[in-house]
């Protein structure tokens, strides 16, 4: 009788955690080596008595795709509840005005219209737009591992002239937002689903459109318990599959006779085949080329339930200018400022009375360069708080901060939340391939197909995808 396969996953991120399981469940012997005292990589989560706060991911979009992965795992029972957000998010600028995405397009375009009235049409025309970019593109990037150019093109010819046309008009984010909106403040709007990537919205491409059309159609979910749930269920999933999981263990990789040796320096073991949940450009040295951004992370608790919505972004007046700032290495002076009250949808996140509130302000990756400015960012932001919601002024209390140095020592080269910079009309083609040689697998958001909750559950089953094809290449 022929012995398991025998595979290493080093990194307990969701991706690794996903593709280990997956790789258990078809027969392998896999062992997960996480360098930390606790699995989820950049999915934390702080507890400070009855607050509850995720210190990374704050949403999720697909969630189709996250119970199809749970089913995958055998383990569609301990899926959390995913609540559906209505409304999405609110989006205010400094003279306070503003407006909220609904799930209903007709809720949104009245909201727009009632900041910028002449505005409606433009909402239904892009949304419409983005949903053909989403067919056109996004179905053909998402549905496989990313092989190549060639393999994607055909994915896309299979949708029709159509879609190969609407691919080579494509310019930038920010090109396609001036098309159907007068108003700058809808332009900024549009512009900030490319922080998604941690790109510019000058320079990264139009098809991230897309990423509004998903939230639309697909909602914007907050998990029960935080993201920090999510990680925990799915530890008990890949524990109940068989996986051997070591906590406060760094593994390394190196090839050895046809195959590879995991494990803690001067004790690794031969294995078939490893998976690396990690940003390809940090394992692999100091990366070439410009990084995408990093972020800066505020956790809040005010005795105190704030007026505040689910989801809040407080835009700057000067777009070009924070963006500027951020690609020359800058810490933008006037930041986007991201609110998230986890305690507005979901009571089990903070006691009654009182909030946890996550902040965020997107930064560049400089690593241990960016702590001078910490103290100043940190202001910043406390005081956009306290401007969005004047019920908390005095009345906040730091709880904990991450910055582009914490992230630096997760693995991510200079911090960058998604490492490759994908600007460029070809810039998400670029993306490190996930399979790196026979038998060597990356997962995460730094491969395909890139950063959030859903896409890096995604990496992982590509990634097992890519380990089963090779383990079967080599019998």
């Amino acid at each position: 009788m022929k012995a398991p396969a025998r595979v290493a996953v080093v990194g307990g991120g969701i991706g690794g955690l996903v593709a280990a399981g997956l790789l258990a469940r078809s027969g392998a012997r896999v062992t997960l080596y996480e360098q930390e005292r606790r699995l989820g990589g950049k999915a934390q989560q702080l507890v400070a008595g009855s607050t509850v706060l995720d210190a990374g991911p704050t949403l999720l979009t697909l969630p189709a795709l996250v119970r199809e992965t749970f089913a995958a795992l055998e383990a569609g029972e301990l899926l959390p509840r995913l609540l559906p957000l209505s409304p999405q998010c609110t989006y205010r600028w400094e003279d306070g005005n503003g407006f909220v995405v609904h799930p209903e397009l007709e809720a949104t375009r009245a909201s727009v219209e009632a900041m910028a009235p002449d505005e409606g049409r433009g909402v239904e025309r892009f949304y419409a737009e983005a949903a053909a970019i989403h067919r056109a593109a996004g179905e053909p990037y998402l549905e496989a591992p990313f092989e190549g150019v060639g393999r994607f093109l055909g994915r896309v010819l299979r949708r029709g002239p159509s879609a190969v046309l609407l691919g080579l008009q494509l310019s930038t984010l920010h090109a396609l937002a001036a098309r159907h909106f007068r108003d700058p403040r809808l332009r900024q709007f549009v512009g900030r689903f490319a922080t998604y990537t941690g790109a510019s919205p000058y320079r990264a491409s139009a098809a991230y459109a897309l990423l509004l059309h998903l939230e639309r159609v697909e909602g914007v979910h907050h998990v029960e318990g935080g993201t920090g749930a999510l990680v925990s269920a799915l530890e008990r999933a890949v524990r109940r599959l068989g996986v051997e999981v070591h906590l406060g263990t760094r593994g390394r990789w190196r090839p050895a006779g046809g195959g590879w040796r995991v494990g803690p320096a001067g004790d690794e073991v031969p294995v078939d085949a490893v998976v690396v949940n990690a940003d390809p450009l940090g394992a692999s040295g100091a990366p070439a080329g410009p990084l995408a951004m990093s972020g800066y992370v505020l956790l809040l608790e005010a005795a105190v339930r704030s007026r505040l919505g689910h989801h809040t972004v407080h835009f700057p007046p000067d777009e070009a200018r924070e963006f500027g700032e951020l690609f020359t290495g800058r810490v933008p002076s006037d930041p986007t400022v991201y609110v998230c009250h986890p305690a507005a949808t979901d009571a089990s996140m903070a006691a009654p009375g009182t909030s946890g509130l996550f902040v965020m302000a997107s930064v560049p990756a400089i690593g241990e360069d960016f702590l001078p400015h910490a103290g100043r960012l940190r202001e910043r932001c406390l005081a956009t708080v306290e401007r969005l919601d004047p019920s908390l002024r005095g009345r906040l209390r730091v709880l904990g901060e991450r910055t582009p140095v914490d992230f630096q020592r997760q693995g991510a080269p200079g911090g960058s939340l998604y490492g490759f910079l994908p600007h460029g009309r070809f810039g998400p083609f670029r993306r490190p391939r996930s399979h790196a040689a026979p038998g060597l697998v990356f997962a995460g958001g730094g491969t395909h197909p890139g950063g959030g909750v859903p896409m890096v559950m995604l990496s992982g089953r590509f990634a097992a995808m890519h380990v089963a094809a090779d383990l079967e290449a080599r019998a």
